[in-house]
């Protein structure tokens, strides 16, 4: 069965809600330091809003693998 990946990163909102953005497939690569640094940039530019406000502190980041099981050709 086919597996992929996907990098979740986890962001605290200004109404104190979380904020996941979901990217498929990062590259093997992918250090700690490259997340953080890309998280903080979303913050800082403040690029992202949402129902409950923007931005405002990285909760947490992982890779999460994934199966992929076809029902139906």
């Amino acid at each position: 069965m086919p597996t992929y990946q996907e990098l979740k990163m986890v962001f605290e909102t200004e109404g104190g809600k979380k904020h996941t953005i979901s990217l498929n497939n990062p590259k093997d690569t992918l250090t700690r330091v490259q997340v953080e640094e890309a998280m903080s940039t979303v913050i800082e530019k403040d690029v992202i809003m949402t129902n409950s406000g923007g931005l405002i502190d990285i909760v947490e980041a992982y890779i999460l693998d994934k199966e992929k099981t076809p029902i139906l050709p």
